[in-house]
């Protein structure tokens, strides 16, 4: 008795076994790629903002750098940009050294400090500038604009794509005279936003003796998704 039913179900697995072969030989499908792109106008900026100074005395450098320092954050909360806003990203003090003669007698000591300020209105980024500029900045390292909520942004193109791969995979099996019946795998790719960066080469300040503004024209943010989608068809 036992091995009749130990025969039995060596049997019955098999013909379960067959027939996942045959599903599996039957699955007919196609693999497609999607992708979209949106633009979207940026709502955030992040200014990196530095200043450079000497002095003979190390002491020295650092009181002036702190003072200019200073004074430049003063004068951007002055324009209603909160502190928490502001953030020190660098501080460097190094000497500086006699190089005319090949010598390592130190002529004095460098201090940078860098900043990296956050604002929420990117039509005030000129006026940042300038404001640090004429408190004493001497270097506009880099801007950079961004999006606050990314994520929202990040989903809706991802969307978009899978759209774009199932529309692909309905016009091939047109074509063939199927039909698109099941999502077999889905892989997201990649889903990425491309920043908008300049570096202080890039940029020039504008403002002249009538107290314009410097014009930083930001541009249109690319948010990108791709996708692979493995469709079947019957």
């Amino acid at each position: 008795m036992r091995k009749f039913s130990l025969v039995g179900l060596v049997m019955a697995l098999c013909i379960l076994f067959s027939c996942s072969l045959v599903q599996a030989q039957d699955l007919r499908t196609i693999s497609v790629d999607g992708s979209s792109t949106i633009k979207v106008a940026p709502d955030k900026a992040t200014i990196s903002i530095s200043i450079e100074n000497t002095a003979k005395d190390a002491k020295l450098a650092s009181a002036q750098n702190a003072q200019i320092m200073q004074n430049i954050q003063s004068a951007i909360l002055g324009l209603a940009i909160t502190k928490d806003k502001m953030q020190t990203t660098n501080y460097n003090l190094y000497p500086v050294y006699n190089t005319k003669d090949n010598s390592r007698e130190i002529i004095g000591y460098s201090v940078s400090n860098e900043i990296t300020v956050t604002i929420d209105n990117i039509d005030m980024v000129g006026t940042v500038i300038d404001t640090a500029i004429n408190a004493g900045a001497s270097n506009v390292n880099s801007i950079e604009f961004g999006l606050k909520d990314s994520q929202v942004y990040k989903d809706k193109v991802l969307q978009q794509a899978i759209a774009d791969a199932k529309r692909k995979a309905q016009v091939v099996a047109n074509s063939l005279e199927k039909s698109i019946v099941n999502v077999v795998s889905v892989n997201t790719g990649s889903t990425y936003i491309e920043a908008k960066n300049f570096n202080n080469a890039m940029y020039m300040r504008a403002a002249d003796a009538t107290g314009a503004t410097s014009p930083i024209q930001s541009g249109d943010i690319s948010v990108r998704a791709n996708v692979s989608v493995v469709f079947e068809m019957n």
